[in-house]
């Protein structure tokens, strides 16, 4: 490493431009540099990053942020536009308790318009931010940049249609690196690949939607890509296309030969040689997943696998190199996923559909329609359910069981343990007759109880003089068994069971419930709507009133930060509980 001495702490997006155009390729290697020393320290989105380096430092080279608007697509490419921000600092936070998240947040800049991380936004919020400036008449540019995986989402297509026919100032950068997490795929996918710089070949995607259209350039030559952005913005006056081609990982050669995976998001590693230098502290659900879809196909040789591009973080790499004829990656089409099982079931062929639960919410409406109005037999299994930690505050999944038990038809099932989780999803796959969602945490071995403990498919006996029931769900089932050793030292008898039921709702545990004086609910989740409300309707349904304690999080966008941390912060920790319990029932004596 040599001295950065053209990075400053404190770089807001005008400092760029004080550099002569020959100097930006300088720029953009120390800024490499800078970008891994930091994410080698905090982990992250490594590659994307290092892929838009040259791309970001000529926007801002050439655009006036933030009177300008920049809007990414997806929001975890933002680091660098972070650091020409006046956010070097905060980055070296990233992924911290309090620390800066690793995506667009609004709240943390005047620089990032939106808080985003879903894929298929940039390009309608780009268009109606241009159309605004035009409606308000401000000479003012937009900019949305897109990845080739997100274009492929069905509201980015939906904002294509729009913006064919619309004449404002919006320029729209799609960043072609040819992945998504793992390789692209489809159509637009192989039409974009036949795209090569320096290849004559006629366009026709774009031009046959009259939107202009130029590229691909490449997008590691910030001279270029300086002088073709300034040569656009000088005309710009209808939505215009400028495609990039760039390397996710460019400046990080060893690991993008040998994991392209990691180059998505990677622990804390070597800057030199590309290895990890931090690791899980234990296996992870995902993997007892995907090794339970495996002897599944193994053993069902008509039982198929889709997902949409989540297959490393929902463990079923394995299984596509093992079935590949079986096992269908349909790219960032979260709500094409679901219907295609749809269509799968109709023929008679079971499906299992793999998501990450934050990108479930996309298919709200395909779960509902396709699959359950049609009452078919589908699977779903959706990983990373709750707080996801040192994620984004867009990509806890808290609100699960408040959007999908409302569904009819649905069944849902929330795995008490790693080892539940994978004989449910054999056991509920061979006996698949109606729609079902298995949701499980993003959590590992560790965070299960690491002693024998009552489900609600158990007998169910009231241990003798017990006055009140812990109920618990997923992460909070650990926690739930210390409250109630804890308050058992004090000679406070509560009977604790971890509910994997949650739709159809157990009658049995129902009737249960009525013979307890206390309750006390407990999960990682919204309480509106939650866990809670689910015990609380099934008590009024049977006329029975017991004093209860709902446990959980408050109606609320919660940040990122470690279980431990998150737990604490909202009372949901044993502590707190106990805590809470001496606040309001001070005749149980709690010490």
């Amino acid at each position: 490493m040599h001295k950065l001495s053209m990075i400053k702490e404190n770089m807001d997006s005008s400092y760029v431009k004080q550099f002569s155009i020959e100097q930006l390729p300088e720029f953009c290697n120390q800024i490499r540099e800078k970008l891994i020393e930091i994410v080698s320290r905090t982990g992250g989105h490594i590659g994307v990053n290092l892929g838009v380096v040259e791309l970001t430092v000529a926007l801002h080279y050439t655009f006036d942020f933030p009177d300008d608007s920049l809007f990414w697509d997806v929001g975890h490419q933002i680091y660098v536009h972070k650091m020409l921000t006046g956010r070097l600092k905060k980055l070296e936070t990233n992924r911290q308790n309090e620390g800066s998240p690793g995506y667009s947040f609004h709240k943390e800049s005047i620089y990032d318009k939106v808080t985003s991380s879903h894929a298929g936004a940039s390009l309608s919020l780009g268009l109606g931010s241009a159309i605004g400036n035009q409606i308000l008449k401000n000479n003012l540019y937009t900019i949305s940049v897109i990845g080739d995986g997100s274009l492929v989402e069905g509201s980015s297509q939906e904002a294509l249609n729009h913006i064919a026919v619309e004449n404002c100032k919006m320029l729209i950068i799609l960043n072609d690196n040819e992945r998504a997490i793992e390789e692209n795929f489809g159509g637009l996918h192989e039409y974009l690949k036949k795209r090569q710089i320096g290849v004559e070949k006629q366009e026709t995607y774009f031009s046959s939607l009259e939107i202009p259209y130029y590229g691909p350039i490449d997008g590691h030559n910030v001279i270029t890509l300086v002088n073709e952005l300034i040569r656009i913005k000088s005309n710009l006056r209808k939505p215009t296309i400028l495609h990039i081609k760039t390397i996710k990982g460019e400046g990080l050669e060893n690991m993008l030969k040998n994991s392209p995976v990691k180059l998505h998001w990677n622990f804390k590693f070597d800057p030199f040689t590309g290895e990890d230098t931090e690791s899980p502290r234990s296996t992870g659900y995902a993997k007892f997943s995907g090794d339970a879809i495996e002897k599944i196909l193994l053993e069902d040789p008509k039982a198929v696998l889709i997902t949409p591009a989540v297959q490393s973080s929902t463990g079923i790499v394995n299984a596509f190199k093992k079935f590949p004829d079986r096992c269908y990656d349909v790219s960032l089409a979260e709500q094409h996923a679901i219907t295609l099982g749809a269509g799968f079931a109709l023929q008679g062929i079971k499906p299992i559909v793999c998501y990450e639960s934050t990108f479930m919410q996309l298919v709200f409406d395909q779960i509902h329609h396709d699959v359950c109005i049609n009452n078919l037999p589908v699977l779903i299994i959706a990983g990373r359910s709750g707080h996801t930690g040192l994620d984004h505050v867009t990509h806890h999944s808290l609100h699960d069981l408040t959007y999908l038990r409302c569904i009819p038809n649905l069944r849902i099932i929330y795995p008490a343990t790693h080892n539940e989780l994978t004989s449910v999803i054999i056991q509920e796959f061979r006996n698949l007759k109606k729609p079902t969602i298995i949701l499980y945490p993003k959590a590992d071995i560790l965070d299960d109880p690491n002693e024998p403990f009552i489900i609600d498919n158990d007998d169910l006996k009231k241990s003798q003089n017990s006055t009140g029931l812990i109920l618990s769900v997923g992460t909070q089932n650990k926690n739930g068994l210390e409250v109630k050793h804890a308050l058992e030292k004090q000679s406070i008898i509560f009977d604790h069971i971890a509910v994997t039921n949650i739709a159809p709702f157990s009658d049995k545990l129902a009737d249960f419930m009525t013979k307890y004086d206390y309750i006390i609910t407990m999960e990682e989740g919204i309480i509106t709507g939650g866990f809670a409300s689910l015990i609380s309707e099934n008590l009024i349904q049977r006329s029975s009133y017991p004093k209860t304690l709902q446990i959980g999080l408050p109606k609320k966008f919660i940040e990122h930060g470690t279980r431990d941390y998150i737990y604490q912060k909202y009372n949901m920790d044993s502590n707190s509980i106990l805590k809470k319990i001496k606040e309001v029932w001070p005749e149980l004596g709690v010490i």
